[in-house]
């Protein structure tokens, strides 16, 4: 059957077109997907930086929310009409996995049931929520740690969220943007004190004091940043996927004994366990994607939000593709 779909054709440009999406086989599931969200890897393919990976043209989307429209042949955790976040496809560009599209076929291990509780789909991403849940579960963080986060954009501020329900005795936040400097304010739950990169703090007192720091702002000046907050014997959680390569002396982190951590969802040893994770601290109300996401457009009108993504403009944290 056919089904619509948020093509990248070229460097700065998206196009609807059709797919062809099969019948769903044993142990697979067909979603209509409702909602889809734009991650910060959607932007890097958008800017054209994913073409030695991948070739233009072609449709992805890997935070979908949906409803199960039909299942396949022995299929038992799921069943028709039942609301579901979904697992990213093993392929990028494979016809039919996608989320980016009107229906989408899984593997039932793949979905994840949710509760119709009335929220729209839009603040049920569990796919963003699992990544920084893995981050967190893979910090060791103990009690009474102070713990600094620097970039507090829409992943970052999901794993504030998460940092302020720890027994921690500190939360410093570095970040730049107004919008994302006023939400880390506006967290509540530990004790959180936010630095103004604007400003050019002095973090001369604060250089090597933090027993874990989380760098999740993907450049190579936030990189730095976090490698010399942490303390000696510390631990130093890279989340954020540098793009482009740079020089770093790796001898330091033998001098002062630093432990790094490679936050990326590939490290998780259980990452679907994490999604059920993730579920169950949005079920209560614990994880709050509301005050972050900031732009929800029809496929047709996702030219110019995906241009506010790429720039931060417009305010913009999180957009999200509505499909119904």
């Amino acid at each position: 059957m056919k089904a619509k779909s948020l093509w990248y054709t070229k460097p700065r440009t998206v196009e609807v077109r059709d797919v062809e999406v099969g019948s769903p086989g044993p142990h697979e599931v067909l979603v209509k997907v409702a909602a889809c969200g734009v991650c910060t890897w959607d932007l890097f393919i958008f800017s054209g930086g994913f073409q030695e990976y991948r070739e233009f043209p072609f449709y992805f989307g890997h935070e979908g929310v949906g409803t199960i429209e039909a299942v396949g042949e022995g299929v038992s955790r799921v069943a028709v009409g039942d609301r579901v976040a979904l697992r990213e496809s093993a392929v990028i560009g494979a016809n039919g996995r996608g989320h980016m599209a009107e229906l989408a076929l899984q593997s039932e291990n793949e979905v994840i049931p949710l509760p119709k509780d009335g929220r729209v789909d839009e603040l049920w991403m569990i796919e963003p929520v699992a990544c920084c849940v893995n981050a967190v579960d893979l910090s060791r963080i103990q009690a009474g740690a102070r713990v600094a986060l620097v970039g507090c954009g829409f992943m970052g501020s999901i794993i504030l969220q998460l940092l302020a329900m720890q027994p921690v005795s500190e939360i410093a936040v570095l970040e730049l943007r107004p919008e994302l400097l006023a939400y880390a304010r506006s967290v509540t739950g530990a004790p959180i004190t936010v630095y103004d990169l604007g400003e050019k703090p002095d973090f001369t007192k604060l250089r090597g004091t933090f027993d874990v720091v989380i760098e999740t702002a993907a450049v190579e000046a936030a990189f730095t940043t976090a490698n010399a907050l942490t303390r000696k014997g510390g631990t130093l959680v890279i989340f954020s996927w540098q793009h482009h390569p740079f020089t770093f002396d790796f001898g330091d982190w033998h001098v002062r004994g630093i432990t790094v951590l490679n936050a990326s969802p590939a490290a998780a040893p259980d990452f679907t366990r994490c999604f059920h994770q993730s579920a169950a601290l949005m079920a209560a109300g614990r994880v709050d994607l509301g005050p972050l996401v900031t732009h929800v457009a029809r496929p047709e009108a996702a030219q110019p939000l995906y241009e506010h993504g790429i720039a931060k403009t417009d305010g913009y944290i999180k957009g999200v593709i509505r499909w119904v």
